[in-house]
């Protein structure tokens, strides 16, 4: 045999596919990035309940509450004892020109032994020929194309190096020289708040303000940053800021104090970091979601880990970024992680007794305590046949000692494949191949078996594990459905046949293409419109279904059709800034898929993963959409705002919604959807670390 027709032999006989690499000329090189951080201060550190102000004192933060000057030691404030130094000098005064009774809000520009500047009640004061005299502003902005009136009622004010003048008010900020030119910052610059109750600048330029609803940080190369909610405050009415020795920003509100910082910080160090909370506190035997905290917002206090409803999809998402993990470094710990994880995705599909039926959930009762250990199990949702019934429980056959969540959805078995796939190819030893093989190809025969459906216990269709053409193009319920359930139909079978290698599976692939239009069907997979109709959840799993289906399909034309559908739906999708979504096109396309949003969105995911509470519908700088109707009113952002201004969730969340979480914070997610995005940046060579 001639060595070339050798070589071409080979190729086809080795097992596994060649991955699409991602142009390595895409790659962008991360260092090091400001992290948003924040420490949180309030009666269990030592303060005293309400309204609290911060100060500083030579180079000592303090806090005056109720009469009382306390300082911060080993993480409690302590009452501190200052006695001002003695002068000859005061401190302000000569208040000639002053109108009688006024009330002195802020002073600024020390002149000998009073000061340049004076803010009132009554308005703003310059010392002119050793005597105030009111500063009266323009009555019209004149650094606007259009001009509008000003009315503003000034709160606070600062004087930078530059000897320009800022000043607060419940408008926004003005910068003036006190004479003609007064420049403001408000919801037209991208102020995200408005009400300004206090100003500070730091020692990098950042400008500092409080509102009545969080406070407001403008800083080079970032634009506008918002901090609002427990998240970063312990109240969002802020009363004062002062800027701390280290340049970290202290935050007095009516609940507390804040300590507002960056610190630096590497991607992978991020990635650590999540990785850590994502085994310390949602690794339930291999099964990775959220969990809920016993002390809301403190997880030191322990977790109560959740028997969701998508155990398989959201575990299978973890399974994906440790699989990229391994395929990027070779990490051991990569590979038991995800070993870890995979076998407990196949005990899904094991412990139900029905052939290649995958349950949503399991749990163990020799192993854990339901209500304590976890949660999610309801005694009164058990199986009935016949018929169809939502989210019910079953004893295994398999182990009496084992429960069984049925109804399992199509989200699942996107989850599941896409898992399988991607383990299977880039971690799995021979051993591990085989098992993967085995339940692939069962759950895939059970589909075939019955008419493109899947059949758990009850012996009949779950509610969402539909498949067939009788539903997807013929009834018209299921038209939401039909691009995206033909796209994960499509897949399942390419992925069968790559794995199990049966040609029953490329068969039927080609009669739902042939005779069906399912290939033309995933065209307009998604459904954009009306925007309070668009599920978001139907995106993260169809870019699973992308990845998995672009990357084993080889045919041209076939090529062809599937790159317009995932051309149409990145274009839809590309404003939310999702890296997942970004770095799976790009993988796929070999085209600039937005590398650097991406690093900037995983840049700015919050260091704390508790679903604390949020709320962005109020800003100034937010056009929110309204609908009313059905007995309430649905609204969201004409824009995503970035990933630490909005409540956590994962790529099936929507993130034109501003408002959600706990107060309390009584959850935590895990970090998989973060890590998920990362590590296939990493592995498709879109993020280079040094």
């Amino acid at each position: 045999m001639r060595p070339h027709l050798l070589l071409l032999f080979l190729c086809f006989m080795l097992p596994g596919i060649a991955y699409p690499a991602g142009p390595r000329t895409m790659g962008l090189t991360v260092e090091s990035f400001p992290q948003r951080m924040a420490d949180r201060y309030t009666t269990r550190h030592g303060l005293p309940a309400g309204r609290v102000q911060v100060g500083r004192i030579d180079q000592r933060i303090v806090a005056m509450a109720k009469d009382r000057m306390l300082t911060l030691e080993k993480g409690r404030w302590t009452r501190f004892e200052w006695k001002p130094p003695i002068s000859k000098v005061s401190p302000f005064i000569d208040p000639i020109g002053l109108p009688e009774g006024t009330k002195i809000l802020g002073l600024e520009g020390k002149l000998g032994g009073t000061f340049e500047w004076v803010l009132t009640d009554q308005g703003l004061f310059q010392k002119r020929e050793g005597k105030y005299a009111p500063v009266t502003p323009p009555q019209r902005y004149l650094t606007r194309q259009t001009p509008v009136n000003i009315d503003a009622q000034l709160t606070c004010m600062a004087l930078d190096s530059n000897r320009i003048l800022w000043l607060g008010s419940d408008v926004g900020i003005f910068a003036t020289d006190g004479k003609d030119f007064w420049q403001p910052l408000d919801r037209e610059s991208g102020m995200p708040y408005e009400d300004v109750t206090c100003l500070a600048f730091g020692p990098d330029g950042s400008l500092w303000a409080g509102t009545t609803e969080g406070v407001c940080r403008y800083r080079e190369n970032r634009g506008w940053q918002y901090y609002w909610g427990p998240r970063y405050l312990p109240h969002n009415r802020v009363n004062s800021i002062v800027i701390g020795s280290e340049g970290a920003a202290w935050v007095g509100t009516e609940g507390g104090v804040a300590r507002l910082y960056d610190a630096p910080m590497t991607l992978a160090r991020k990635a650590a970091h999540y990785q850590e909370i994502t085994d310390a506190r949602h690794n339930r035997r291999g099964y990775v979601t959220e969990s809920r905290l016993k002390v809301p917002g403190d997880p030191s206090g322990g977790v109560v880990y959740e028997a969701s409803d998508n155990d398989g999809l959201w575990t299978a998402i973890y399974v994906g970024a440790q699989a990229f993990r391994y395929g990027a470094t070779k990490d051991p710990a990569a590979r038991a992680a995800a070993r870890k994880s995979m076998l407990a995705m196949l005990d899904l599909v094991r412990y139900t007794g029905v052939p290649g039926f995958p349950a949503r959930a399991v749990i163990d009762r020799s192993k854990e305590k339901i209500g304590r250990d976890v949660e999610g199990y309801n005694a009164e949702e058990t199986v009935r046949i016949p018929g169809e019934q939502d989210k019910i429980w079953f004893p295994s056959p398999v182990d009496p000692n084992v429960l069984c969540k049925g109804d399992t959805s199509s989200d699942e078995l996107d989850g599941h494949y896409f898992a399988w796939m991607v383990y299977h190819d880039l971690v799995a030893d021979a051993a591990e191949k085989e098992q993967i093989r085995a339940t692939v190809e069962a759950v895939t025969d059970n589909l075939l078996r019955n008419d493109l459906t899947l059949v758990g216990p009850t012996g009949r269709k779950t509610r969402w594990g539909v498949y067939h053409p009788k539903y997807i193009n013929d009834d018209p319920l299921w038209w939401e459905e039909r691009g995206l359930n033909s796209l994960s139909i499509l897949s399942y079978l390419k992925i069968a046949e790559h794995l199990v290698g049966h040609p029953r599976y490329r068969e039927k692939y080609r009669e739902l293409i042939e005779k069906h239009h399912y290939l033309l069907n995933t065209v307009t997979q998604k459904v954009a419109e009306p925007w309070w109709d668009v599920n978001h959840s139907d995106d993260e799993m169809a870019f699973m279904m992308y990845y998995t289906l672009l990357t084993l399909e080889r045919d041209p034309d076939t090529r062809r059709v599937l790159l317009q559908s995932l051309d149409r739906s990145w274009r839809i999708e590309r404003p939310e800034a999702s890296p997942f979504f970004n770095f799976v096109f790009g993988a796929l396309t070999g085209r600039p898929c937005d590398v650097e949003i991406s690093v900037a969105a995983l840049q700015e995911w919050p260091w704390e993963l508790i679903n604390w509470q949020v709320r962005g519908s109020h800003r100034h700088d937010v056009e929110m959409l309204v609908r009313r109707g059905e007995g309430r009113a649905r609204t969201q952002a004409t824009r995503a705002l970035p990933p630490s201004e909005r409540r956590l969730m994962k790529w099936n969340g929507n993130p034109y919604q501003c408002d959600g979480g706990s107060p309390e914070g009584h959850t935590e997610e895990d970090g998989s959807a973060w890590l998920l995005p990362y590590w296939m940046g990493r592995y498709h060579g879109f993020i280079v670390e040094r």
